[in-house]
């Protein structure tokens, strides 16, 4: 948004303040600026002048030989190809010598006859972008003098980034910016001139209906008599340099209003337009607006009508049917408050994003409805005399912004900001402010908020703080280190086991993390014929083979290892994924976090993969998991794992998981002689569980002491019965019992199996005694259990 300082200074005495300081305050305290423009400083030695006769240039169709009186001794001779040349014209005259920008004007010759000056089009002396004709002022001007004495030509623009305006609806227009300025240099806002309300007593209303509940508000009244056609040039250089054209007096003045208060207004000719109904379309509509072009309005847009007929598009573009042409001499003005929403959604199913439209979705203030037309109808009657009040007033609110109270100390202030600032000084910004002070006692200040600030920008007693501390300056605040104790942030323990579970099978044993989607995937499942139970489904899914929610997260994985079998002859992948198992007794899905972890082999060997699986599952539960593992051979509920390699994984005798082999009929159509195991944890269960507390046992300082036994047990015994008979030998010695191999021949009943034993005294060396008495208590131990040593 373009700001002029000529207009802020309607209504904020800038003397001696030096402007481009306080755009910078206004940088750092309000809204960013992104630019700024000098206007009218490059243009030099343009004088007033008035044409005394034109002459035809001959042999020439367009040029004219004008003589013009510039205030000096003599005429001027100027030759002019504009159309509007005539006798009587006052105008504006770059004489020989004047710059216009980085053009220096000199005496020319045209057609054969010298030219001592050049007249002026709007465009050439950088007041707008017309060059139909040269410029056309009062005939009343007196000649001869500075252009810049007659017209508002030097003047600072900035131009305000419309991004940081977003919940400052006030600040969409002057007005706003100005009481900004106001704060930021301690000076006094003027207030703004509008028309009298008691001149519209006593008059007929225009009849006004609104049914549409997206209507806040909607202030209107007529005017007549209106024989100005053209608002005044000062008028159109402010709304050319805000980036805005003149069109005609009434269309400038609405303009005009909405770049001064932030309040969108809309001109109807009152001769076509005399009542008004407001409401949303019951059907699609076809409907032209205000730029010729036709457009298909969406049902429940909604639209501003006369005798239920629709006259413009509420709050983004007038119609056709209604705008102000060269004949209008009266005009019923709408000044309205529309919600933000409403505008929002239909500009943007039309692709049309006008002023006013952006405007409107910043929740606007609807108190500024009655002010702006006051405004209007003020600003009107100063550019014509002879234009008259021709109603009153009809003012349908609807919806009113509940009054706004904040209590905040100072203490508040002064902890929150970290300085102290003077009670004087706080209750001046706000005040400059507009926050209406209702009370103050002992440090207690209870404020009104502004309307204009409580549409959406102030809430509690944090944004009080912030209008205070941005106008105080945020550079004159001294940036102080917080004196506090800094202590570690705990890290909840589900998600601290979840990232150590996967580092751990991430770097330590070179899984693969995937991210998969919590339905099954039909394609994969009827592949391998897998039917996993499903207890919920995705009700109007984009895919809809693939609405069945998961209940385990292994066919998942399972699709990866399909995916990636023509590129890796063996990997393994691993997810904690959500699944649902269940549904809760209030009928919402019982989501719950699920580990699976799958190893593909395309030549590999079950049991070799099956031991890594139980590798991985030991590593978890001793080093991260810090829990007992115990495992039970059970036959599978999924007709999809193998009846004989599938095991039950228990914790506190607890069942929260299980390892798999994958049934043959499944590997047969993932690859022909491949092996495919893994295993699945209930994550949510397993964190439920303590962990095992660590402890640290003094290590023996004496030798340690190692023995190899190889026993014979027959093939039904399961690992853990054989770890748990090695553990349990009668001895005050230190010992540490490991698998070292299996050995299995298919003709026997039996397994060789043999085991590791370290042992070693805290106290002293062993004797060989030591060492064969521990020797005989093992084999005894074994004994005791059928098993007997391999000779």
């Amino acid at each position: 948004m373009k700001v002029s300082i000529n207009w802020i200074k309607d209504f904020v005495d800038l003397e001696g303040v030096n402007i481009e300081e306080t755009i910078s305050k206004f940088t750092m305290s309000v809204a960013e600026v992104e630019g700024i423009e000098y206007k009218g400083k490059d243009i030099s030695g343009v004088v007033t002048a008035k044409i005394v006769d034109v002459q035809p240039v001959p042999d020439s169709k367009k040029l004219h030989l004008l003589k013009v009186d510039a205030g000096e001794s003599e005429y001027l001779q100027i030759v002019c190809g504009a159309p509007n040349v005539r006798v009587g014209l006052v105008t504006a005259l770059a004489k020989v010598g004047a710059k216009l920008g980085d053009i220096k004007i000199g005496k020319a010759k045209l057609a054969g006859i010298e030219s001592y000056g050049m007249c002026c089009g709007g465009d050439e002396i950088g007041i707008s972008d017309d060059h139909s004709g040269i410029v056309e002022l009062d005939e009343n001007t007196p000649v001869g003098v500075d252009i810049k004495t007659v017209l508002d030509m030097e003047d600072i623009v900035f131009e305000v980034d419309n991004k940081s305006l977003t919940n400052r609806p006030d600040l969409w227009g002057h007005y706003g910016i100005a009481r900004e300025f106001a704060a930021l240099t301690g000076r006094k806002l003027k207030e703004l001139p509008i028309q009298n309300e008691k001149d519209f007593e006593n008059l007929n209303k225009n009849k006004v209906e609104v049914s549409s509940q997206a209507c806040n508000r909607y202030t209107s009244a007529c005017m007549e008599n209106i024989t100005k056609k053209q608002s005044s040039l000062n008028m159109q250089i402010r709304l050319f340099y805000c980036g805005m054209r003149g069109i005609n007096l009434l269309a400038d003045v609405t303009n005009y209003v909405m770049l001064e208060l932030g309040q969108p207004m809309h001109a109807f000719d009152n001769k076509i337009v005399d009542n008004i109904q407001v409401y949303d379309l019951a059907e699609d509509t076809k409907f032209t607006t205000l730029d010729s072009t036709e457009r298909l309005l969406q049902k429940n847009s909604m639209v501003i009508a006369t005798n239920n007929k629709p006259v413009a598009l509420a709050g983004i573009m007038g119609g056709e049917n209604s705008e102000i042409t060269d004949e209008t001499n009266s005009v019923l003005i709408e000044s309205a408050n529309f919600d933000a929403y409403k505008v929002r959604t239909t500009a943007t199913s039309l692709g049309m994003r006008t002023e006013a439209s952006a405007r409107y979705e910043k929740s606007l203030d609807p108190e500024l409805t009655l002010t702006a037309l006051l405004r209007y109808v003020y600003l009107v009657k100063q550019l014509d005399k002879d234009a008259k009040i021709s109603s009153g007033i009809t003012d349908v609110y609807t919806k009113k912004y509940p009054k706004l109270e904040i209590s905040i100390t100072k203490d508040y202030i002064d902890n929150f900001v970290g300085i102290e600032i003077s009670e004087e000084r706080i209750l001046s910004i706000l005040q400059n402010l507009e926050f209406k002070l209702l009370e103050n006692k002992n440090g207690t200040y209870k404020f009104e908020v502004p309307t204009f600030r409580a549409t959406k920008d102030i809430n509690g007693k944090a944004d009080l703080v912030e209008e205070i501390t941005r106008v105080y300056g945020y550079d004159n605040i001294t940036p102080k280190s917080i004196v506090q104790d800094v202590k570690p942030a705990l890290l909840d323990r589900a998600i601290k086991l979840e990232y150590e579970t996967k580092y751990t099978l991430a770097q330590r044993f070179d899984l693969n993390e995937t991210h998969s989607y919590i339905w099954y995937d039909l394609a994969t499942n009827n592949l391998l014929k897998l039917e996993p139970e499903s207890v919920i489904r995705c009700v109007n899914s984009i895919n809809k083979d693939n609405d069945k929610i998961r209940s385990t997260i292994i066919p998942s994985l399972l699709k990866v290892v399909v995916d990636n079998k023509n590129s890796l002859n063996s990997f393994g992948t691993f997810e904690i994924g959500r699944v649902v198992k269940e549904m809760r007794e209030d009928g919402l899905a019982d989501e719950t976090k699920s580990l699976g972890v799958v190893l593909y082999n395309k030549q590999g060997n079950i049991e070799e993969e099956l031991f890594k699986v139980q590798e991985i599952l030991t590593y978890l539960f001793n080093y991260i998991f810090k829990m007992d593992l115990e495992l039970n051979l059970c036959q599978p509920k999924a007709n999809y794992y193998h009846p004989k390699n599938y095991y039950e994984i228990l914790v506190n005798g607890n069942t929260i998981g299980n390892i798999f082999t994958l049934h043959p009929v499944a590997t047969e159509n993932i690859e022909k002689d491949c092996s495919v195991v893994g295993f699945e944890i209930n994550f949510t269960e397993l964190v439920k569980n303590d962990s095992i507390d660590v402890k640290f046992e003094k290590i023996s300082k004496f030798p340690t002491t190692k023995l190899d036994f190889n026993f014979l047990i027959p093939k039904n015994y399961l690992y853990k019965d054989i770890i748990k008979i090695a553990k349990n030998i009668k001895t005050k010695l230190n010992y540490s019992v490991s698998l070292l191999d299996i050995y299995e021949n298919p003709m026997e009943e039996v397994k060789s199996y043999t085991l590791h034993y370290e042992v070693n005294s805290m106290e002293r060396n062993l004797t060989n005694e030591d060492i064969e008495v521990f020797h005989k208590s093992v084999i005894e131990k074994f004994k005791e259990n059928n098993i007997e040593l391999k000779l």
